[in-house]
């Protein structure tokens, strides 16, 4: 375990000529975190206004030049935060502060949009490193996970951070697999949760505080699919998205336009389940400070109610306190995702192992958004079409039907 008190920082600035400055004697306060719905990392610095070389540093603190944290402790350290100044303000008074912002360089995919149109027949790891190489970003795609998209128009209404966002999403609803995007190692990073090789025990011996509050306040257990809008403004219900109805109706709505096909708007409502369709846990930890920890590691805890295997969500690390908060999620019984893959209810001796992609089918049945049987949409009868992708026969609804969404292998016969 790291010990609290070897743990020292370094913050140095490199301004626009290459110059190296190093920040500690001035540095007043100092932290860096890593924030839920955020791709971007971003550091919090303030400083006196101190003299370097006849120079004050807010003469050389300038916007865009490179600020890098470093840590050291018993038996490690490294790079912790390596950014640029996005945001600067300094304060003229008796005290003379200057306070920095900056951000790693995801900030400009969040803050930039564009205008993307893509074939189908990419994949999601091709389709990213496309995105990202038009914008200069270099990719590490970890996450065991990429599927063949359709046709992808995003329209400037996402900024380019959310078109990935939205590829990486629509992976998740078709295999349950959660994922995780940070800047690692001068690239950015898209993995799987859970990862780090050191998994850290914070018990309640270094435990400064904890809370966990449970609230259904933005649960949504039932999502309606409108379609088109009729001349006369009227629209009808195309599909009906049920979640966990034990908490009662709470119910939100799909409207689908002339560009939104049904299978986009199915896959709007399953999402929406499947991120408000439980009741909102939030746990948080305080305690001293383990600067290692990132977001999407796994930690264990045993501090009060909190015992066992979180994934960290979102992390604050305070220099100057040598303290640091974590947002955490409890990791589900299968140690990789808060879904879980569902068991087939049909009979699999059904001869269906031969069937691929290509294959000639007519559908009695529902459709359902993803290949373990969340989000069932219309039932359909003598539905001709044919089989587009396959998956393993160990789930619930494993072929997926023209375009209209997953099927059982009981609903089909060949057409």
């Amino acid at each position: 375990m790291i010990d609290i008190s070897t743990i020292s920082y370094e913050t140095e600035l490199i301004t626009e000529t290459g110059a190296r400055y190093v920040l500690n004697n001035a540095k007043i306060t100092e932290d860096w975190e890593e924030c839920v719905n955020e791709l971007a990392q971003r550091a919090t610095i303030r400083v006196a206004n101190a003299d370097a070389n006849g120079t004050r540093l807010h003469a050389l603190a300038k916007i865009n030049c490179i600020i890098r944290i470093k840590g050291s402790w018993n038996g490690g350290g490294g790079l912790l935060f390596d950014g640029t100044i996005w945001d600067w303000h300094y304060t003229d008074n008796n005290e003379k502060e200057l306070t920095i912002i900056a951000y790693d360089p995801l900030i400009r995919l969040q803050q930039s949009r564009e205008f993307y149109f893509y074939q189908p027949g990419m994949t999601t790891q091709a389709l990213v490193n496309d995105i990202c190489g038009q914008w200069g970003i270099p990719v590490s795609y970890k996450w065991p996970h990429s599927i063949t998209h359709g046709k992808k128009a995003f329209r400037g209404k996402k900024s380019v951070s959310g078109m990935i966002i939205a590829l990486l999403e629509e992976v998740r609803d078709k295999t349950g697999a959660d994922y995780i995007v940070r800047w690692k190692d001068g690239q950015m990073e898209i993995t799987g949760y859970g990862t780090n090789d050191t998994v850290y025990l914070l018990d309640r011996t270094n435990t400064i505080s904890t809370s966990d509050r449970l609230s259904i306040n933005n649960l949504v257990t039932k999502v309606k699919v409108y379609g088109r809008k009729t001349d006369d403004g009227r629209s009808s219900v195309e599909a009906i998205v049920e979640g966990d109805t034990r908490f009662g109706v709470l119910q939100e709505i799909v409207m689908r336009d002339s560009n939104t096909s049904i299978a986009d708007a199915m896959s709007e409502a399953n999402a929406l389940i499947a991120n408000r369709g439980k009741p909102d846990e939030r746990i948080n930890w305080n305690g001293p400070d383990v600067p290692p920890i990132r977001k999407g590691d796994m930690v264990e805890m045993n501090a009060g109610s909190l015992v066992g295997f979180f994934y960290v969500e979102g992390v604050t690390h305070r220099a100057d306190s040598r303290s640091m908060n974590l947002t955490l999620s409890r990791v589900s019984a299968n140690g990789e995702s808060q879904q879980t893959e569902q068991t087939s209810l049909v009979d699999n001796a059904v001869d269906d192992g031969d069937l691929k992609v290509g294959d000639a089918v007519i559908l009695n049945g529902p459709v359902f958004v993803d290949s373990f049987g969340n989000g069932r949409g219309r039932t359909f009868t003598n539905f001709r079409s044919t089989i587009t992708i396959t998956a393993p026969l160990s789930r619930y609804a494993p072929f997926h039907i023209g375009s209209v969404g997953w099927a059982r292998p009981g609903d089909i016969t060949r057409g």
